[in-house]
């Protein structure tokens, strides 16, 4: 058994998690005109063993660094033009670590993403898979 809890009051039922994807896909429609869903992703999916291996990485640069990491952002983003054919032009879900930014002390520990700086000396993580087409529908 893990050591590791899992916060209970950041868990979300099943019924919570697709009102909050159909709300995604229809702001995205509304405000990007995104008509053609096999081109549009709302979903990244990453293995388990990509997600441990990138948060072990990142421990690993944190301490050879003298970084203390305190969380990970996801960022969404949009291939440009000049990607391959199957990714140019499809949105994406890149993850960075971050570090408790100059207003708090370095041990700190803030849930509050405002206290949070990115660590551009650790690469990002990107290249999930959301399918082909994209799997647009949570639970699908």
């Amino acid at each position: 058994m893990s050591d590791y809890k899992t916060p209970k009051n950041k868990l979300i039922n099943n019924e919570q998690a697709a009102a909050l994807n159909l709300c995604y896909k229809d702001k995205q429609k509304e405000g990007f005109g995104v008509e053609n869903e096999d081109h549009f992703c709302c979903s990244s999916w990453y293995s388990l063993e990509d997600l441990e291996g990138y948060i072990n990485y990142v421990k690993e640069q944190a301490l050879e660094q003298k970084i203390n990491v305190n969380g990970i952002r996801f960022y969404f983003g949009v291939y440009p033009e000049t990607e391959d054919e199957s990714k140019a032009g499809r949105n994406t879900l890149f993850m960075c670590p971050t570090k408790a930014s100059l207003g708090m002390s370095e041990g700190g520990k803030s849930g509050d993403a405002n206290d949070s700086k990115d660590i551009t000396t650790i690469s990002a993580m990107n290249y999930g898979d959301g399918g082909k087409p994209p799997i647009n529908t949570y639970g699908g």
